[in-house]
């Protein structure tokens, strides 16, 4: 049985890892959570993710440079971005700057978790698919 895609979630906030790591494990995913965008990046360099999870606001390095941090060292993995809003930005700006600088999908909280599950599952499917083309 092939190990399970691992899924990365970041968020500041404990109630929302929590969540997210109840929906995703369900689902039939690992879950490593973090707390802020330093530890995702320690957490990038030690393992590898199916999918990247992480919240745009978030104090020190914070979501939309946490995007572009990833995207200078790996332009390959899947990244959703989350948002509930900020200080500095409208929501909607927020997320098309995520968008623009590497967010597959931007969900605003609160969101449905099922839509997050189900843009994972369609990620690691399209991920396994083009793994066994190229095989």
């Amino acid at each position: 049985m092939p190990p399970r895609p691992e899924i990365l979630i970041v968020d500041d906030v404990e109630a929302v890892r929590v969540s997210l790591a109840a929906a995703v494990t369900a689902a039939g995913y690992g879950a490593t959570c973090v707390a802020s965008g330093q530890e995702a990046l320690d957490a990038l360099r030690a393992k590898q993710f199916a999918v990247a999870v992480t919240d745009i606001w978030m104090a020190g390095i914070d979501g939309l440079k946490l995007i572009k941090m990833i995207r200078e060292s790996n332009r390959t993995l899947p990244i959703l971005a989350m948002t509930g809003g900020g200080p500095r930005l409208t929501i909607e700006t927020a997320g098309s700057l995520a968008e623009v600088w590497g967010a597959e999908r931007v969900f605003v909280k609160p969101f449905d978790e099922d839509q997050l599950i189900q843009t994972i599952d369609a990620i690691v499917a399209r991920s396994s698919a083009l793994r066994v083309r190229t095989r």
